[in-house]
């Protein structure tokens, strides 16, 4: 394969992720709008679920599929009809567990569950995990525009019939239509990969011994996966254990604050992965995480800032005054959208080691301290307090990975990884000179 051109790649797939971001917000805004405050928790404990149970499914292969297309590249068409096929046996089991079960699930989640409801939301979770593993598996193909067309086609498909369902469809119908609206958006996003990658599935070219090796980089990617997904999700749970679905709803705006913040470090971090699979050096792979860290941290403060200034009439003006309260809850997330950004880039650089089984301790540590932190802190701060448990337990993540690499490195990471004065002035004029190209093409066009 040809090496790849990590900053064409930002470059390219930041320039959809500017539209993405646009996306985003307007769909938080309209489904807030269309929800209100009491839907909009309900609907934000139920994705929370199915973000738990697509992560448990996927046990983290699509975490290795681009470090594994990198390695096997003649493994590709393993990986791609793996994909498939799992997919669709795994539709047909769970919805007859599903349907068969159904009081029996709806009293170990807390959630009535309609019958169509619960189809809806296997197949949330089935498609949302086909569709994470196949635009993991176009960055291991190097194909980043087909990658970041396909969250396009998701948000603006979502973004349409949210809108037309705002003007048509009322009541507490809105929770199933707005479900049922992101599975089909979901389905048109996986239908455009299947169709770009251009060849048919074949049952035949799935090696399972393949399979099971895949599984084995991914088991443990799995794991500090699913931990780093508690960690981010623990504190809608337990919100809504302890204060109820208003308070769940108020608390789920700010927190989308910070994954709207990090959608730039979720969309670097699979370039980055394997770039960083490419990279033999370690000094390298410092050197260039130095220089990603750098890059978030100018973006997350400009970000913040902005949010301080101008978040408390936007929430008002955008999502009505039942939100505004996401206003003084974000304030105490600041730092967490820091910790999660940076430790999020980390965890990339420590998977492209061979995803060693220290990033589950240090996941599993995080997420101890974020849950004690939140039971102790919510009954006397609300949700203030669980917006504090998860800014400490984020940053003690991120210090962690750091720390441990620190020792592994015998001191040298450190030496590597903090920047100096021509440092600054580097990316200062990178970025000049990026946006001027930018700015040049577009004109041409």
């Amino acid at each position: 394969m040809a090496e790849i051109d990590l900053k064409k790649n930002i470059l390219l797939s930041g320039s959809f992720r500017i539209v993405i971001i646009a996306l985003t917000f307007c769909i938080s805004w309209i489904s807030a709008r269309f929800l209100g405050v009491e839907l909009k928790g309900q609907y934000s404990y139920v994705i929370t679920l199915g973000g738990f149970f697509w992560m448990v499914l996927d046990l983290g292969i699509f975490h290795s599929y681009p470090y594994l297309a990198r390695k096997f590249p003649q493994r590709l068409a393993n990986l791609y009809g793996w994909t498939v096929f799992s997919t669709s046996l795994e539709i047909a089991v769970l919805l007859a567990l599903g349907l068969g079960f159904r009081p029996f699930w709806n009293q170990l989640l807390g959630y009535e569950f309609s019958p169509l409801y619960l189809v809806l939301f296997v197949l949330y979770v089935s498609f949302t995990k086909a569709l994470m593993q196949l635009k993991a598996f176009f960055i291991g193909l190097d194909r980043i525009l087909n990658h970041s067309l396909a969250a396009v086609i998701n948000s603006s498909l979502c973004l349409l019939l949210v809108s037309l369902g705002f003007l048509l469809v009322s009541g507490t119908t809105r929770l199933t239509y707005y479900l049922g609206i992101t599975v089909f958006s979901l389905a048109a996003a996986i239908t455009y990969l299947l169709a770009s990658y251009g060849q048919a599935p074949r049952l035949g070219e799935v090696d399972l011994g393949f399979v099971r090796r895949a599984y084995g980089f991914g088991i443990r990617a799995f794991v500090s996966a699913l931990l780093i997904s508690l960690l981010v999700r623990a504190d809608i749970v337990i919100v809504k254990q302890l204060l109820g679905y208003r308070q769940t709803g108020i608390y789920s705006i700010a927190a989308h604050m910070v994954d709207f913040l990090q959608i730039a470090s979720n969309m670097v971090g699979g370039l980055l992965l394997a770039k960083l699979s490419d990279t033999a050096s370690d000094i390298g792979k410092w050197l260039l995480m130095k220089k990603m860290l750098m890059l978030f941290a100018v973006f997350l403060a400009l970000g913040n800032l902005a949010f301080v200034a101008l978040g408390r009439p936007l929430l008002a003006l955008f999502y009505g005054a039942g939100f505004v309260p996401s206003y003084w809850v974000y304030l105490w997330l600041i730092p967490a959208s820091f910790g999660l950004s940076f430790g999020s880039l980390f965890q990339n650089y420590l998977n492209s080691k061979g995803f060693p089984i220290v990033s589950i301790i240090i996941a599993a540590l995080a997420l101890a301290l974020n849950i004690g932190l939140n039971f102790l802190l919510i009954p006397g701060m609300g949700i203030q307090g669980a917006a504090l448990a998860t800014s400490v337990a984020y940053l003690f993540w991120f210090a962690l990975i750091v720390a441990y690499e620190q020792r592994q490195s015998q001191g040298r990471l450190l030496l590597h990884l903090l920047p100096r004065r021509a440092d600054w002035k580097e990316l200062k004029q990178m970025l000049a000179a990026t946006l001027a190209t930018g700015w040049n093409r577009l004109r041409k066009r």
